[in-house]
């Protein structure tokens, strides 16, 4: 069993009446990613792995499949936002 940290960054307009998409963002180990690719290491039950935001010397930033199964307000905005490639690492 591995563990690691997942960071969501939550629209500010976001309510707990009115939820939006947020962009939840695994950090993995090179280590670890090597693993879900060699598909050693399952992230969720989706059939499909992650997808590679990024990466800098210690970590690789993926996106979790299926991050927003459900459609819920606001994840054309995030899928606009992920298009831009907008996180830079170094």
């Amino acid at each position: 069993m591995e563990k690691g940290p997942l960071i969501s960054i939550r629209h500010p307009l976001w309510t707990e009446k009115n939820p939006r998409q947020d962009i939840p963002m695994l950090i993995l180990t090179h280590q670890q990613w090597n693993s879900v690719q060699q598909e050693i290491l399952a992230i969720g039950a989706a059939p499909v792995p992650p997808s590679k935001l990024g990466s800098n010397d210690k970590y690789v930033f993926a996106l979790p499949a299926r991050y927003n199964y459900a459609f819920p307000e606001g994840f054309e905005e995030v899928e606009d936002i992920l298009a831009s490639n907008p996180l830079q690492t170094n």
